[in-house]
């Protein structure tokens, strides 16, 4: 049985309007606003930019003549991957419907900029969810399959792209395109964390799992170092909904990596009751910020470190509901907004199993070397295969969280020569400074997705601070 869920029209959205008709401008037409736009780490600010806001699909329409544009969805990245690169920035969030939903086989049909949470309300009621899904449901359907994201177990589920059935891509030269893996499989796998380059993303089709239930038993396991949190995670992600392990890397000498590792099961029966309601949030990359300046240093990251070990340990066993297990984030607003206006550096690594002890005792010494602070880490266990610029692999993926200052600028480097050096990769969108050279190193494919690009865009229209920086 299929179920066409009844929508309201598109959204007016004060100011802007379609392209008159008869109209000569090149695509993207109409007004725009002038916003200043902000990564979610601080570290690439435009104070001017063009953002379009369309709320029609009259919008997308074939052009021959087209100006530099990027897609851009809630703004949470930590790179400037929707903004910057000499582009007007395509603003996709009034597209935010269901278009349609089997409820036999549970595929459902979205406009690019409907949110994770709105999607979960809409599937939770109809016993249906997505596997993979980031920390924060304000994030659109759009971004996470531009950015290929991952979920709380990717070594078991994939990354978000295995859920990704079709997509509908629009570029002005060639219109509006429907990609899968039979139809136009190299565009479809190059849109498919390809960071925007190809178009804007207008709809997907995407394929859901059966609920379990609506409640999560989690279990947290104390471990003395990183390297014995991944040997238990690497054991546990078969059989848990969830794996991670949080750790402890603002400590010194034996006691650094002391850490938690998270494990959770979907429940059976549903001990804290449904949940398909999300807390309100208005966080931004702009709201993170507003702290004039950092609370976060060497003192005040290890009390709060300690706090949220023990706070952690208390409760060993403990029920939560979907929601809260699916967008741990939402409960870490206020971390991040401890960084202030300044920022933070994250650096998220997917490391060789093999190498995993190396690297971490190198970035120990490193970190000490340059008196960097490390606030935090988090370990995940991935078993994929890498493809063009995915961050995908198998290993485990160790992302790091630091003030932004002078001893994270030397430190950052050194894990740079440190990740080539061990055969590993960056993540792309969690570093607004990586260098060119290193996601070369990194990412031999790379050379791969630049051929697709030249073919299907050869003047480039699509671009961001991103691209431009990586030379993509």
């Amino acid at each position: 049985m299929r179920v066409r869920p009844s929508v309201t029209p598109c959204k007016k959205i004060e100011g802007v309007v379609p392209m008159a008709r008869g109209a000569t401008a090149p695509w993207p037409a109409g007004p725009s606003e002038r916003r200043s736009l902000v990564t979610m780490d601080g570290g690439i600010r435009i104070a001017d930019a063009a953002v379009h806001r369309p709320d029609r699909h009259a919008y997308f329409h074939q052009h021959e003549n087209g100006l530099p544009a990027i897609p851009r969805g809630a703004g949470f990245s930590f790179a400037a991957a929707s903004f910057g690169g000499g582009a007007e920035s395509i603003e996709m969030t009034a597209f935010d419907r269901v278009i349609d939903f089997d409820t036999r086989t549970g595929r459902v049909e979205v406009e690019a900029g409907i949110t994770l949470g709105a999607l979960f309300e809409f599937l939770t009621p109809r016993g249906r969810y997505l596997a993979v899904q980031p920390g924060h449901h304000r994030i659109t359907v759009g971004g996470c399959i531009a950015a290929n994201v991952h979920g709380k177990n990717p070594a078991r589920d994939g990354t978000f792209v295995a859920q990704v059935e079709t997509v509908r891509l629009f570029h002005p030269r060639h219109g509006c395109v429907d990609l899968s893996r039979h139809e136009e499989p190299a565009l479809f796998h190059a849109t498919c964390g390809g960071l925007g380059l190809t178009g804007i993303i207008v709809a997907a089709r995407l394929r859901t799992l059966p609920l379990p239930g609506t409640s999560f038993r989690i279990a947290h396991r104390q471990v003395a170092a990183i390297t014995e949190g991944a040997d238990l995670m690497a054991g546990d992600s078969a059989r848990s909904d969830l794996a991670y392990g949080w750790f402890d890397c603002s400590r010194r000498g034996r006691t650094h990596g002391h850490g938690v590792v998270v494990t959770g099961q979907f429940l059976s029966t549903d001990e804290k009751g449904p949940a398909f309601k999300l807390p309100p949030s208005r966080f931004s990359p702009k709201r993170r910020a507003r702290l004039p300046i950092a609370l976060l240093n060497p003192i005040s990251i290890r009390l709060v470190n300690t706090a949220y070990s023990w706070s952690l340990l208390r409760s060993r066993d403990t029920v939560v509901t979907l929601a809260e297990a699916l967008y741990p984030t939402r409960a870490n607003e206020l971390y991040l907004s401890l960084f202030g206006r300044r920022g933070l550096h994250e650096y998220q690594a997917l490391v060789p199993r093999a190498n995993l002890a190396e690297f971490v005792a190198q970035l120990r010494d490193d970190a000490t070397r340059a008196s960097a602070c490390i606030t935090l880490a988090v370990a995940k266990p991935f078993n994929g295969t890498p493809d063009l610029i995915r961050f995908d692999g198998s290993g485990i993926s160790l992302a790091i969280e630091m003030p932004r200052s002078a001893a994270a600028n030397r430190l950052l480097p050194e894990i740079d020569r440190l990740l080539v050096r061990l055969g590993g990769r960056p993540n792309i969108l969690k570093d607004s400074r990586l260098p060119r050279s290193v996601f070369e190193a990194t990412y031999p494919d790379c050379d791969r997705l630049r051929a697709v690009l030249r073919r299907w865009d050869p003047q480039r229209l699509f671009r961001s601070e991103l691209s431009e920086r990586l030379g993509l």
